[in-house]
């Protein structure tokens, strides 16, 4: 009886292409870790990688252009260094440095990213402490670096000022409060959120908007934008909003956004366009136009919801205001916010929290939205998507503006008198050097080149961003993006959001709000849930109390171990190790274990025990 012939498996076929991409993997894993395997980067552990998700046009390019002026300095050539960028997908980002990281392999200089590994005290597990090295100067601004003829005290300043002081946040940026120490260097700042329109639309827009009014009585969609009587519903009166209709000045106030916003509604329903939509908005906060109104209409009750004077209000006192009856869903602030939230999100896309920001970024590059709201890091990219579309009648310029806030006689001024100040912007894109580098020295003089002033300005030139160093100038397209002090102290304003709290009150809150924006259910729904969450004695009030000293007692924890370690320095003689000390020890006796939020339950709750674990 002859024997059948074995079959061919597929399972067979399945492990040659599984080892084959292991291969693969492995090779490409060799000399990534590695480095460039031959030719100035095979130097024996001389080369520098520098890892970061900042995937915008520009921004590679100009890290490129610094990283490239540095590799031909004759004192880096002589050292046998080679620095080389390593562009990651901010999707993968995180879990690429949590593997790296705890394998060992990670690269030198890292933007400096919060995961669930690399969080609070665990930071100084996996980077360099680098704050006995920002109180010397800059050596990189020293007068032979330096652009020439700059003015003579800006230049005597870069060579004489400590590093940090080159900083225009004084390195806040890159300061962790719990370790007392700096553990990162920005090379740059967002600035503020701004307002992006399309000019030939709003030009269209506006003009079509005006013939309606001037042709006879306003049609309905006008007259649901006036102002009423009892300043209920409208917008802004309707003499002022023709006579912005008559000039050709951006939108300077919220009631003329709004006057704005349902024009184009008007205009693409007239013109037939069916793609177009007022404003380009999507999952990403950043163009979340609404939710910029948060902080404004809550800051109305911060001196009564504040607990101690001198202090940023934290979620902690808003809860406590809720309880004690400061503000409730029926406030008269939080319930006009809630309207203007739905109203404006009336204008965003259908499905809009299905969207990233790059496809809503795309939506206004493609002229399908009349408003976008954006960072300065996307303008460059913004600008450059608009210039390379095919047909050249598609081109259009933009303009771009603070987010408006209602004036004397519109709806909703009484609660937003001023825009909030945004003082508190600082450094980002922090670089951190990765603690089991073979390169400390090498990733250290690498961070004083790229944050010294000429270099500084040529980044931001070339990547289209706001500086980090004082002295440079921003480029004239993200100048409007520079921040501004003027307004509401930015800490002052209630929230359930804070990652401090349950993640119970939290997902109630944010969740909750997106049902509400997408109209899955009314305000009064909205409300009923949040309240619930808030007072069910296991998961909401009571909870967030016990978490709020657990964690002041984890950062006293933290603190004492700080306390520890610079009086070693002291002891040894190190200046700047006192300095530390001191500012732990300081703040250690300042918070003491929730010593403060111990004393504010039993100023409110005088007859009942702490909420404890």
């Amino acid at each position: 009886m002859s024997r059948s012939s074995p079959k061919f498996s597929l399972n067979w076929l399945a492990f040659a292409l599984l080892l084959f991409i292991f291969t693969i993997s492995a090779v490409r894993f060799y000399f990534v870790t590695r480095g460039p395997g031959s030719g100035e980067g095979d130097r024996n552990g001389s080369y520098i990688r520098v890892a970061h998700w900042q995937l915008e046009p520009g921004f590679r390019d100009a890290l490129q252009w610094a990283i490239d002026t540095y590799n031909q300095l004759p004192e880096v050539r002589d050292a046998g260094i080679v620095v080389e960028q390593l562009p990651i997908s901010e999707r993968v980002y995180a879990q690429f440095m949590n593997i790296h990281l705890i394998s060992g392999t990670a690269p030198d200089i890292a933007v400096k990213k919060e995961t669930n590994l690399i969080r609070g005290d665990s930071l100084a597990k996996f980077f360099m402490p680098i704050g006995s090295y920002i109180e010397s100067s800059n050596p990189y601004n020293a007068p032979e670096y330096q652009i020439p003829g700059l003015p003579a005290e800006l230049s005597q300043f870069l060579e004489e000022s400590a590093w940090r002081d080159i900083f225009f946040d004084g390195l806040n940026g890159g300061y962790e409060e719990s370790l007392s120490d700096y553990y990162a260097v920005p090379i740059c700042t967002w600035g503020g959120l701004r307002l992006m329109y399309n000019r030939k639309l709003l030009e269209q827009v506006k003009a079509y908007a005006l013939e309606q009014i001037m042709s006879g009585s306003d049609p309905d969609w006008l007259q649901s934008v006036w102002l009423s009587q009892d300043h209920r519903s409208g917008y802004l009166p309707r003499s002022s909003g023709l006579s912005w209709l008559q000039d050709d000045t951006l939108p300077q106030s919220l009631g003329q956004l709004f006057l704005y916003l349902n024009s184009v509604v008007a205009y693409k329903e007239s013109e037939g366009l069916e793609y177009l939509v007022p404003i380009a908005a999507s999952k990403s906060g950043s163009s979340d136009i609404a939710a910029g109104y948060e902080r404004a209409f809550s800051s109305v009750l911060w001196e009564e919801l504040s607990l101690e004077v001198g202090r940023n209000l934290t979620s902690l006192e808003t809860m406590a205001g809720f309880a004690r009856g400061i503000w409730s869903f029926d406030s008269p602030s939080v319930r006009e916010y809630f309207k203007l939230l739905k109203e404006m999100t009336a204008f965003y896309p259908k499905g809009f929290l299905g969207l990233d920001r790059d496809q809503a970024q795309r939506r206004f590059v493609l002229g399908q939205a009349a408003v976008f709201s954006t960072g300065g890091w996307n303008v460059t990219g913004i600008v450059e998507g608009i210039r390379q579309r095919a047909n050249s009648e598609d081109h259009f310029e933009i303009d771009i503006e603070r987010r408006p806030m209602p004036v004397a006689g519109e709806r909703w001024s009484e609660f937003l008198s001023m825009p909030l100040s945004e003082a508190d912007v600082e450094g980002s894109v922090p670089f951190a050097i990765n603690k089991q580098s073979a390169n400390f020295e090498g990733a250290l003089d690498f961070l004083h080149f790229l944050t010294s002033h000429r270099i500084q300005q040529g980044f931001s030139e070339r990547a289209g961003w706001l500086p980090v160093a004082i002295g440079t100038k921003p480029p004239d397209l993200v100048e409007v993006f520079m921040p501004t002090f003027e307004g509401l102290p930015p800490h002052l304003y209630m929230s359930l959001k804070s990652n401090v709290l349950p993640a119970s009150i939290r997902n109630a809150w944010t969740s909750t709000i997106k049902l509400y924006q997408t109209g899955a259910i009314d305000y009064e729904g909205f409300a009923k849930h949040v309240t619930e969450v808030l007072n069910d004695p296991k998961i909401g009030m009571r909870s967030a109390w016990t978490r709020f000293l657990m964690r002041y007692q984890d950062r006293t924890l933290a603190f004492q171990r700080s306390v520890s370690v610079e009086r070693l320095g002291t002891l040894m003689g190190s200046e700047d190790a006192a300095i530390r000390e001191r500012s732990s020890l300081y703040l250690n006796l300042l918070e003491d274990e929730g010593v403060l939020i111990k004393r504010w339950w039993h100023e409110l709750n005088p007859d009942e025990d702490y909420p404890e674990y």
